[in-house]
Formats: structure tokens, sequence, C-alpha cells
């Protein structure tokens, strides 16, 4: 064989690799995509059955406590005592109930949008965690295709997930640019880390938030230094397909 067949016989196996490895990704790239949508529909039944099972039956048995305890002479100081602990036990978890289930499926998302949705849960992140989120928005209110607002705010769910588990961060800015492209950054002040390590090993659930990213064809990056905070950054592009399901603000 010559050298012009043997140049052209490598070429149509690189060729031949390249296509392969292409249809290979875009396979993995849908599949991931269906197994994400999935995922949102497990998430979005759980918390239904949450919040109209488990938490109206807390909510049943607080009143029947409450009727109990209203039957209890004062002079059983005890059994007055042990039933009022009993109530607000049953209340504190009727409100972790709750919590959870805005967690899997935040009804604000669905109804109000958005940009409702990250600032009420900023706004929650703030009260349970003790470090200042603050939500900004900028650009017109136009409405968000629903493919592209669950997965934005997936991915604050997580950047904000780690800046309390890791960060040490006194203030974290969450911002939301709408104009022909969404731009969405997560920044804190904390003690950062080296990014490059992070990403090799798939820590701090960077691949998730990346492959969402990838999902709604934007793109995700992340700059982290030690001592110098984090800024995660993703840019959904224009011209996204809006449908029937997009949500409204």
């Amino acid at each position: 064989m010559d050298r012009t067949a043997l140049g052209q016989s490598l070429e149509s196996v690189i060729a031949a690799f390249v296509a392969e490895r292409s249809r290979t990704e875009e396979t993995l790239h849908v599949l991931t995509g269906r197994l994400l949508h999935a995922q949102e529909d497990e998430r979005r039944s759980v918390a239904r059955e949450l919040h109209d099972g488990l938490n109206q039956a807390l909510a049943m048995l607080r009143v029947e406590v409450g009727i109990v305890l209203s039957r209890v002479p004062p002079s059983s100081r005890f059994v007055r005592r042990q039933l009022t602990k009993i109530r607000d036990r049953v209340q504190e978890l009727s409100e972790e109930v709750r919590r959870i289930s805005h967690r899997l499926h935040p009804a604000v998302l669905e109804h109000l949008g958005l940009i409702s949705a990250l600032r009420s849960y900023c706004s929650e992140f703030s009260e349970y965690q003790h470090i200042h989120a603050l939500f900004v928005h900028e650009g017109p209110d136009d409405p968000i295709p629903f493919e592209v607002a669950v997965c934005l705010y997936r991915i604050v769910q997580e950047a904000l997930r780690n800046v309390g588990k890791h960060a040490k961060a006194s203030t974290v800015l969450v911002s939301l640019h709408c104009d022909k492209e969404l731009r969405l950054s997560i920044a804190d002040d904390g003690q950062g880390f080296d990014a490059l390590d992070v990403k090799k090993n798939s820590g701090l659930g960077l691949a998730s938030m990346e492959e969402r990213a990838r999902i709604v064809g934007g793109t995700f990056s992340i700059d982290s230094q030690p001592g110098n905070g984090t800024r995660i950054e993703i840019i959904v592009p224009p011209g996204r397909k809006r449908d029937e399901n997009t949500y409204q603000r």
C-alpha cells in the first residue's frame, strides 16, 4: 500500500471514529436529559405526596393533640407540659416536611416563575444558613422556558448547598441577567478552593451543574482560588425553543 492510500485509509478510520464518538456523546446527552426530566417528574410527585398526604396528617394530629390538651385540667401540670411538647414537636415536623417538599419541587417556580423562585430560595437560604444571600435580577421580565428555568434553579440550589457546607462565606450574590442571553452567576466571599483539582475529582456537584447547563445549550464556568471566594457562571444563548410548558412569572 503506497503512502497516499495509507493516508486516505487512516483519514477514513479517524473520520469514522470521530463520527461514532459524536453519535455516542449525543446519545449520552439525550439520555442524560431524559433522566433529569424523569427526576423532576419524580420530585414533583413525591413533593405532592408529602404536602397532600403526610403534612395534612401532621396538621390533623396537631389539632387532635390540642383538643386533648384543652380537656386536661390545669392541675395536671406534667400531662399538660408533655402534651404541649408533643404538639410543638408535631408543628416542627410539619414545617420540616413543608421545607423538604419545597426543595423537591418549589410551587413558586411553577406558578410565579424563575425570578420569584430564586428570590424566595435566597431568602430561605439566608434564614436557615445564616449566610446573607442576595438575589439581583436585571433585564426584561420575559417568560423563561420550563427546561431552562428548572435547570437554572437546580444549579442555584446545588451551588448554595455547596456554599453552606464548604465555603465558610458570609455573603453570596446570585444574579440573573435576562437579555438576548440568560446569564446566571453565583459568587461568594468564602475560602475558595483549587477549581482544577476539584473538577478532576468531580467534587462539589460541579459535574451535575455543568451537565444541567449543557442540557439547555448553555456554558458553565467556575473561577475559584484558595482564599479568594468562588464564582460560578452559566450562560444560556438566545433561541431556546419556547413551548407550552414555559413558566410564566
